[in-house]
């Protein structure tokens, strides 16, 4: 009888430890965040085209987009970009359609594209910086500091792993032209095809603004033709 009871004493006492062993094994199987960052940017710089988004959550002092949202590609070395943007001008936020085809960029606000002069095209958005491995995504990712995996989700559709940390203002200025502060960032890498890039979000200093910037369709043909 005594046999008995400690044999249910112990099976008792595995049943109420094994949820949290199991849990905390799960924590524990999360990827080496420098691993996946390294991996993510190297996969980033081979990018050649994407769907492309920003939104802007408050305000990000420098920068005059509140939210893009197209299709990119830097197939060959030539950069062309397409679709709808909400910038912000004198104060006012107006909604327009954009193409990028052969170094000129087209602006439509409702009335027709019109041609922005190559002088004045990055001020509205330096598209060719996105791709760039130098001064995009790629270099946003390869950055990062005080990197840490904290989560495995889903996003989009997509089994990715959530990473922590901070970017410097330098490695953040490619996608955010004018931002004049590091950034807590998260980042969003998919758990196959190289760790792909997701999503990040940035979160920039006392909250006054969060950008988050998403990719999908990676590598997908991308046409790009001048409006006529």
């Amino acid at each position: 009888m005594l046999v008995r009871r400690w044999s249910l004493v112990v099976l008792a006492a595995l049943i109420a430890v094994l949820p949290a062993c199991s849990g905390d094994s799960e924590l524990g199987s999360l990827p080496d965040a420098g691993t996946l960052t390294a991996q993510s940017a190297k996969t980033a710089a081979g990018i050649t085209s994407t769907h492309f988004g920003i939104d802007v959550a408050g305000t990000v002092p420098g920068f005059g987009v509140d939210k893009i949202d197209g299709d990119l590609t830097a197939e060959g070395g030539d950069v062309g970009a397409k679709g709808t943007a909400i910038i912000t001008a004198l104060g006012a936020a107006a909604e327009v359609s954009f193409v990028l085809a052969d170094g000129t960029l087209y602006l439509d606000t409702g009335g027709g594209y019109q041609v922005i002069p190559a002088s004045q095209a990055k001020v509205v958005y330096d598209f060719a910086a996105v791709l760039d491995p130098s001064r995009g995504v790629a270099a946003l990712i390869r950055g990062i500091a005080n990197a840490e995996t904290v989560a495995a989700e889903e996003v989009n559709g997509t089994p990715s792993y959530k990473i922590t940390g901070t970017a410097a203002k330098e490695d953040i200025a490619g996608l955010i032209p004018g931002a004049n502060s590091d950034a807590d960032i998260t980042l969003w890498v998919s758990q196959g095809d190289g760790n792909q890039p997701v999503k990040a979000a940035l979160d920039f200093p006392g909250k006054s603004g969060t950008v988050t910037v998403t990719l999908s369709d990676i590598n997908e043909p991308v046409t790009i033709v001048p409006p006529r």
